[in-house]
């Protein structure tokens, strides 16, 4: 395919591809922050994907009666499309080349990851650092021992304190950190009806960098906020950040898709991208955050939008 017929699909909202993302998903999720002296409170496409976008947006859909909340699940007919389309136009091929002949770069090994790997990892991660959070709760609780909470601070909580220490992986690691059930929940119940979607749209390579890169975009714009308000104790985790990137980056590609608010509330998700944005902005200036970490949303946002600016124009192949 083409690098012009590339741009013009992210470009263009045809009349096939309104019909593909008339779905619904469902989502909800929030981001914890953290005072030091409280509890914490916090925070499509190469080639390959284009090809199957435009098969996609091609196919007749049925009319969707499942509630479930997937993309996939929600639509008969588009299961019927992946499940009998060519092979090469389901996964992005990491020995192949891009359209300008040139190397796929040095992240090109992560296209060898099965997308499902990929997806259960990431849930895998979150749940693993959540229970390292109850241990070391319990272990305060019950032992009046603070040292695997320190630990647990130290190196799952987003903050200058960290990282100013030489902490340098806490912005990436407090992405995958929960200590509350209901936080977990809350974006554990996102990501599983949202990003396997843009998981299927970007193939494993690009969907790690933008779910990453949109967390650690998310991390950064929380630090340099609470530096610049005086804030500089405060302290954040939480997937929320990447998640929400992963969200404003299918809303560029799909504004007219349909998601599902707390499942049941269908709405256009450009309108939901935008309110939730327009929420964030105005609970940050006029300081009625509560115990979320708006900003880190605000940046993960803009992190996906930025991603999707970036592959438009070519700098993501």
């Amino acid at each position: 395919m083409s690098s012009n017929l590339l741009r013009t699909l992210l470009t263009r909202q045809s009349t096939a591809s309104t019909r593909l993302f008339s779905s619904k998903t469902c989502f909800f999720t929030s981001h914890k922050l953290v005072n030091a002296k409280s509890g914490f409170s916090s925070r499509v496409l190469g080639s390959d994907a284009f090809s199957t976008f435009r098969t996609l947006s091609s196919a007749k859909l049925s009319p969707s009666t499942s509630s479930r909340g997937s993309v996939l699940l929600l639509l008969p007919g588009l299961r019927r499309t992946f499940s009998s389309s060519a092979r090469s136009l389901l996964r992005y091929h990491p020995a192949g080349r891009n359209n300008n002949g040139g190397k796929q770069g040095m992240f090109a090994f992560m296209d060898r990851i099965p997308q499902h790997t990929v997806f259960w990892g990431i849930m895998g991660l979150n749940g693993t650092v959540f229970l390292m959070w109850f241990m070391a709760q319990q272990k305060w609780q019950q032992e009046r021992d603070p040292s695997a909470v320190r630990f647990m601070a130290k190196n799952f909580l987003n903050g200058w304190g960290n990282l100013v220490q030489g902490r340098i992986w806490t912005p990436l690691t407090c992405c995958f950190s929960h200590k509350d059930v209901s936080h977990i929940l809350m974006n554990a119940f996102t990501f599983f009806f949202l990003s396997r979607n843009v998981l299927r749209m970007l193939g494993s390579r690009r969907f790690i960098l933008l779910y990453l890169g949109g967390g650690i975009v998310s991390s950064f714009t929380s630090m340099f906020y609470a530096l610049a308000t005086n804030k500089g104790g405060y302290m954040s985790h939480g997937a929320s950040g990447a998640i929400y990137s992963t969200m404003s980056f299918l809303a560029c590609v799909a504004p007219t898709m349909t998601f599902q608010l707390y499942g049941i509330i269908p709405v256009p998700a450009w309108l939901v991208v935008t309110g939730l944005f327009g929420y964030d902005v105005y609970s940050t200036m006029s300081n009625k955050m509560g115990t979320t970490d708006t900003v880190g949303h605000i940046g993960g946002f803009l992190g996906g939008v930025a991603f999707f600016i970036l592959m438009r124009r070519g700098r993501i192949v």
